[in-house]
């Protein structure tokens, strides 16, 4: 238990009790730790010290500001107050801002939407089952966050490719080249009902062929997925045609004219005469492997059971014109022509001579 009490009210008692002044100075280390007994200490009761200086210094507080109120005790005043400490939670400002005028007026216009939003009624095709909005103006906060960085990195792609296709010295990337001359479309199936080992054979049997004569084996295929991948097919010869503007033609103009036949060897070592640059191949196509579409029960001899699961795979197609494998036709000629004649035994000095055996 502690007394606080300020020593020098007991000091100008004891003085008052003692005339000498010496007195009071001989009570001051006394004072510092005064026990005050009722009675003779026992073990059941025993004596307590009262601690007569100060917890803390007089001249503590002496400018220290004034401890602010609470948020419970600003919350628990008067609705004015109330409002006004919600209002400043809730703002963008926690203290006076040069842009206090454009929050206000911000604000104001903010609260007229609000209010024309409440009078309207709410779509509910603008949102998801989650709440989730799909107005285009929402959106472009995601799919188009910084529109002004966008328009000034668009503005300098531009004009460094101007750039390079004016400057005499610049030399075209090989990769961009064939993507600016060259089409090329992927189209990938939905999961068919069948197992990557059933449907891998057709499309190794597609691969490499032309689009027609590619829909001409699937028709005339004995295979279930045949006619799905079929499907798949006539699928992406339309979206290649509407979306790339691939198998057109060389059209009704001069062009037309110089239409000829080339003959090329393709990859596999087959000979291929192409009448038409503008024509669909088949340059690729691939089987992916999906997830189980269920499962059924094979019961066995004995009282035994397997489980037999239901696989799902796609196929995925890539389309191309005939102008890709005629260059990748003339690239391939003219790299043989670079390496030279194979010879046996060519002409290059002998080295790591030994007058001794290596062995």
């Amino acid at each position: 238990m502690t007394l606080t009490m300020p020593s020098r009210r007991l000091l100008r008692s004891a003085s008052a009790l003692n005339p000498p002044s010496s007195s009071a100075a001989s009570l001051l280390p006394a004072l510092q730790s005064l026990t005050i007994s009722a009675a003779a200490p026992t073990p059941s009761s025993p004596t307590r010290s009262f601690h007569t200086t100060p917890s803390r210094p007089w001249f503590w507080n002496r400018n220290k500001k004034p401890a602010p109120a609470s948020l419970e005790d600003q919350a628990s005043s008067s609705a004015d107050r109330h409002k006004e400490l919600r209002d400043h939670l809730q703002g963008r400002l926690q203290a006076p801002s040069l842009f206090t005028d454009e929050v206000q007026t911000a604000k104001s216009d903010q609260d007229a939407a609000g209010t024309d939003a409440k009078s309207r009624k709410r779509d509910p095709k603008a949102y998801t089952r989650y709440g989730a909005s799909l107005v285009r103006e929402h959106l472009a906060w995601a799919a188009d966050p910084d529109p002004r960085s966008r328009v000034r990195w668009e503005r300098k792609m531009v004009i460094r490719q101007v750039r390079h296709g004016t400057d005499p010295f610049s030399v075209e990337p090989r990769a961009e080249r064939i993507k600016r001359t060259e089409r090329v479309l992927a189209s990938r199936s939905p999961w068919l009902p069948t197992s990557t080992k059933k449907l891998v054979h057709l499309a190794r049997q597609i691969q490499g062929k032309t689009v027609d004569e590619a829909l001409t084996q699937m028709r005339y295929s004995k295979k279930k997925m045949a006619q799905e991948v079929r499907v798949q097919l006539q699928q992406a010869r339309d979206e290649a045609i509407v979306e790339r503007g691939m198998g057109l033609g060389l059209g009704l103009g001069a062009d037309a004219e110089k239409k000829e036949k080339v003959k090329i060897r393709t990859k596999d070592g087959k000979f291929v005469e192409v009448d038409d640059p503008t024509r669909m191949y088949v340059a690729e196509a691939w089987v992916n492997r999906g997830p189980w579409r269920g499962r059924r029960i094979s019961y066995r001899a004995r009282g035994n059971m397997h489980m037999l699961m239901k696989p799902a795979t796609s196929i995925t197609v890539v389309l191309k014109e005939e102008k890709t494998r005629i260059r990748e036709h003339k690239e391939r000629v003219a790299k043989k022509l670079r390496q030279g004649p194979w010879v046996h035994l060519p002409d290059r000095p002998v080295t790591a001579q030994r007058p001794y055996y290596s062995w």
